[in-house]
């Protein structure tokens, strides 16, 4: 059984170990400090909110909420992403503990829904507490290095 606890700052213990064990195995450089600086900040707003599972007090797990509020419908939304679950503890039922805690979290919130990206293979974690796909979802990458959107969209503005 695991213990899930939530993050209050990159330094909580265990926290950036396992983070840096998520970049390793993505085969991604290690963020700077500028990047980890606009992480310790989004979590202590309470924009974010990691969740950690814990297996004798050693971080094995953690996914990310990310709060956002839809116009359209009123209410608060949640994205969950992050999820991540240390190699030698898979299969074990930590994954689903950290998507439990954090629906939990999204109901006390009052989130309409919530929505997430995942992995391919970790569908079912998702559906065995309910969620369905959604192909309406779409998706634009911002290009970072590149100039803003509306100085390199080609092609007509309408308006209806």
């Amino acid at each position: 059984m695991f213990e899930i606890c939530t993050a209050r700052s990159i330094k909580d213990p265990g926290f950036l170990p396992l983070l840096s064990q998520v970049f390793v195995e993505q085969g991604v450089g290690m963020p700077d400090k500028e990047a980890f600086d606009t992480l310790e900040n989004a979590i202590k707003s309470g924009r974010v909110r990691y969740f950690m599972a814990l297996e004798s007090d050693r971080v094995v797990g953690v996914v990310s909420l990310t709060f956002g509020f839809s116009t359209v419908r009123m209410k608060p939304f949640a994205l969950l992403s992050d999820l991540y679950v240390h190699p030698g503890h898979r299969g074990r039922g930590a994954a689903a503990a950290l998507v439990v805690a954090a629906m939990d979290d999204a109901h006390r919130e009052r989130c309409d829904y919530v929505s997430t990206q995942t992995a391919a293979g970790l569908e079912g974690i998702f559906e065995r507490y309910g969620w369905s796909s959604d192909v309406r979802t779409m998706i634009y990458h911002v290009d970072l290095e590149g100039p803003p959107p509306s100085l390199k969209i080609t092609g007509d503005f309408t308006f209806d």
